[in-house]
């Protein structure tokens, strides 16, 4: 098979992906050893495939709520946070890091004296 057919081949196969995205607002999602995680929005799968990169066909790419995602971060910023004041404390400084919410429902540290 050419590779100008395969890639046609493989640009077909995620069209159905990309329409499932849409509707449901999820992102793309891909995971290797090489590549470690990656998250791409359609919209940015689309312009990286347009320039010839990441075309997987679509049996190495899972949909997934990136929302979903971002309370796993969430949650592993707030486990970071209270890792770093228990080791400060352990440590017997007076530094502590606090966790805050933005406007937006964002989460981010800073440091608490």
């Amino acid at each position: 098979m050419s590779v100008l057919v395969q890639e046609k081949a493989i640009l077909a196969s995620l069209e159905p992906l990309f329409e499932k995205a849409k509707a449901e607002g999820l992102w793309f999602f891909h995971h290797s050893h090489d590549e470690g995680e990656v998250w791409c929005s359609p919209e940015h799968l689309r312009l990286q495939l347009s320039k010839g990169e990441m075309l997987w066909a679509a049996d190495h790419w899972e949909l997934r709520s990136p929302l979903a995602y971002m309370k796993t971060l969430q949650r592993q910023a707030e486990a970071a946070v209270e890792e770093y004041n228990d080791m400060a404390k352990r440590l017997g400084q007076d530094s502590r890091l606090k966790l805050s919410k933005l406007s937006g429902g964002e989460a981010r540290a800073k440091e608490a004296s």
